[in-house]
């Protein structure tokens, strides 16, 4: 696809398609090595990533209202809800560490959106810059999640 049709893709549209593309790579990172619970707990941070950008101005109901609309394009509703509870067990650093990385890769892609001149508000400084990198389009793959469920 190229950039043109991207940027005349809505928002809601653009972070669909960013959406769909981290649950399809995080199918084919983890299929049946990872419990279900586990995928859509990451899923739900890149969105929150994501979506943090866009919703920086609003409340906090607000930007939850949204992430459980997104989520509840691809999730059944309990998984969605359960997703937006879920913490991870005590001691588990290896999902602490993916959640952190998954949501900075959604926090990069969410400042990209802006940088491609889709209408959202002025985001706040992030607190995962050093971790997610440059938020430059061009730098800026079309499967994000990628970078950060490989390691």
């Amino acid at each position: 696809m190229s950039d043109d049709a991207a940027i005349r893709r809505s928002l809601s549209e653009e972070i669909g398609y960013w959406l769909e593309s981290a649950s399809r790579t995080l199918e084919k990172r983890y299929g049946n090595g990872v419990p279900l619970a586990k995928q859509d707990m990451l899923l739900a941070h890149y969105l929150y990533g994501l979506t943090a950008v866009v919703h920086a101005g609003e409340t906090p109901v607000s930007h939850l209202a949204a992430m459980r609309s997104y989520l509840g394009r691809l999730l059944p509703e309990n998984r969605v809800a359960e997703a937006l509870r879920a913490v991870p067990e005590e001691g588990d650093s290896w999902l602490e560490n993916t959640l952190d990385r998954v949501e900075a890769i959604g926090e990069k892609q969410g400042h990209a959106l802006q940088a491609q001149g889709i209408d959202i508000v002025i985001p706040f400084p992030s607190r995962h810059a050093s971790a997610a990198g440059s938020a430059e389009p061009a730098v800026i793959e079309r499967d994000p999640p990628k970078e950060a469920l490989s390691q």
